[in-house]
């Protein structure tokens, strides 16, 4: 194998997984067509680089028999499996250029998965946001998915369906499990706060999620229309690539 003639583009990206694994994806050119078996190969250390830039020479197998003389794209992926903590980026050597990609550039993620659960009378909740807007904005939003699994059976809510609205509290995310029909009705919401993933593909965090219970429109006495019940959620925020 050979290094190419130069690389041209390097991404990195962690993986949903744990421990959290190291995508690196690589663009560059060859010479000739022909080229075959491209890969990412790790330069041996004998010690942690000081600087944390780790390096790895892009590599390929050249033709064996005549080829066409243009200059070609190639395009190689290395999954480094529970890569050091210590990794502040990635060089990739080809042999006349190289490029260096910093993982701290991915430390401006945000989640776009939430999964909830509690022991008790919600199984999962999955929510899939939407861009969220400033503070003080609430309308509906046409790319959210929530997604409920509890007592009350399995519902797959989309975009119209899902209220957000952020409040001092975090974004509140609210659906109707049932129409609130002669016999009352049932909401569901949850607090999400802001969770920052500091450059991992995933965060823990803790919250609440409320049942609300009206009584419906047949009988009106007095006291409260709404009764809450309250409980804890264990959350999980992800970043899941989209490859």
């Amino acid at each position: 194998m050979e290094k190419i003639r130069e690389v041209t583009e390097v991404r990195l990206a962690v993986l949903e997984s744990f421990p959290p694994k190291l995508q690196i994806t690589a663009t560059g050119n060859v010479s000739t067509g022909g080229w075959s078996s491209p890969q990412l190969r790790p330069v041996a250390n004998i010690q942690a680089p000081p600087d944390g830039i780790y390096d790895f020479d892009f590599l390929a197998d050249p033709p064996q028999g005549p080829a066409t003389q243009v200059i070609s794209p190639i395009h190689a992926v290395y999954v480094w499996d529970s890569f050091p903590a210590e990794v502040k980026g990635v060089r990739v050597n080809a042999a006349q250029s190289s490029i260096t990609a910093w993982l701290d550039d991915q430390r401006d993620r945000q989640p776009n998965r939430y999964t909830f659960s509690d022991c008790e009378g919600i199984k999962r909740v999955i929510f899939f946001p939407r861009t969220l807007g400033p503070l003080g904005i609430s309308e509906p939003s046409s790319d959210a998915q929530l997604e409920y699994n509890g007592l009350e059976g399995q519902f797959v809510f989309r975009g119209n369906d899902i209220s957000q609205e952020q409040t001092i509290l975090g974004w509140l995310i609210s659906v109707t499990l049932q129409p609130n029909a002669d016999a009352g009705g049932l909401d569901f919401a949850l607090v999400l706060p802001p969770v920052q993933l500091g450059g991992h593909a995933r965060q823990e965090f803790e919250t609440v999620g409320v049942k609300i219970h009206s009584r419906g429109r047949v009988i009106r006495p007095a006291g409260a229309e709404l009764t809450y019940e309250v409980m804890k959620l264990n959350g999980l925020a992800e970043d899941i690539p989209i490859l």
